[in-house]
């Protein structure tokens, strides 16, 4: 029994990480200003009481398994990234502004993970998105793939005494939950994961009197 646990942690800690492949892996859409879901919440804002109880529906006795607890799937989502431009016409005559404005195109998908998933490896990382999303029918990879910005160039006036105010705005989507991983009867790691996939990005203009 003794050479039987060794030879299982030999495999899990040195045989297994030399398995490993890259994945795509990306979580810009933590450094948005803002994100407001028509439902449920970012995995960031879950309360340890929530995990707790969310972590408690993954309890049990397994071989060799992901356990996913799913809490939001596709929910819909505006989001305000990043501030472009701005400027202040102090004077009181119009001017003129050429601006150049680098856009994503839909269905790029970005992926996070917390708790000790996060140091888990590259292969349980790889096995937790393809369970995730097959579960919750993502496509990551391929959409991933196909995602490009492109630059497109602005003509805007700004009137006399006034603020203009370029931003990225857009529709996302949000899925996330909580896993366990069990390997050999054993709780290896246990955290949350997001996906969230962009469906539209634009620039939009405020303007505001100062």
């Amino acid at each position: 029994m003794k050479k039987l646990t060794i030879l299982i942690f030999i495999f899990i800690f040195c045989i297994f990480p030399l398995m490993t492949v890259d994945v795509y892996a990306n979580s810009e859409y933590q450094t948005y200003v803002e994100i407001i879901m028509t439902s449920g919440k970012l995995l960031k804002d879950f309360t340890k009481e929530e995990k707790k109880a969310i972590l408690k529906e993954a309890e049990g006795v397994y071989f060799y398994k992901n356990k996913i607890i799913q809490v939001n799937t596709e929910i819909p989502a505006t989001y305000i990234s990043n501030t472009l431009f701005s400027v202040d016409n102090t004077s009181a005559t119009d001017l003129e502004y050429n601006v150049s404005v680098s856009i994503e195109t839909k269905n790029k998908i970005s992926f996070s993970t917390s708790g000790s998933l996060s140091a888990s490896g590259k292969g349980t990382i790889k096995a937790i998105k393809a369970d995730v999303s097959g579960k919750a029918g993502i496509e990551y990879s391929k959409s991933s793939e196909e995602s490009v910005k492109e630059t497109k160039t602005m003509n805007i006036v700004v009137e006399g005494n006034s603020r203009a105010i370029i931003y990225l705005t857009g529709e996302i989507t949000v899925s996330n939950g909580m896993i366990v991983i069990y390997r050999f009867f054993m709780k290896m790691y246990s955290g949350g994961y997001e996906f969230v996939t962009l469906k539209s990005q634009y620039a939009r203009i405020e303007k505001v009197g100062i």
